[in-house]
């Protein structure tokens, strides 16, 4: 059991590497194109950021990799909302 906290602490830390990598894409992205076309860049550019992640839920007592495979277009969906949300309008 105490296994547990140390996966849970894992995959936050995993989650908190992504987010850093989508937060750091969209933000050099943005200032390059438009907020959409960024969003999207920072979700492929973090490709192994959220592979890392899901894989480390996957692994836990309370998912398996069909849990994880089923909400990962909701995951990705969330992520780009947060993104276009986060940063506001660009101001020129």
């Amino acid at each position: 059991m105490s296994a547990h906290p140390a996966l849970a602490g894992q995959a936050a830390d995993l989650h908190q590497a992504w987010q850093g990598c989508l937060r750091r894409s969209f933000t050099l992205q943005a200032a390059l194109s438009s907020r959409d076309l960024a969003a999207d860049s920072a979700l492929r550019a973090c490709r192994d950021a959220e592979t890392a992640y899901l894989s480390a839920l996957s692994v836990s007592p309370l998912l398996d990799g069909d849990d994880v495979s089923r909400v990962r277009p909701a995951l990705i969906l969330r992520a780009r909302g947060w993104l276009l949300r986060r940063n506001g309008a660009r101001v020129l």
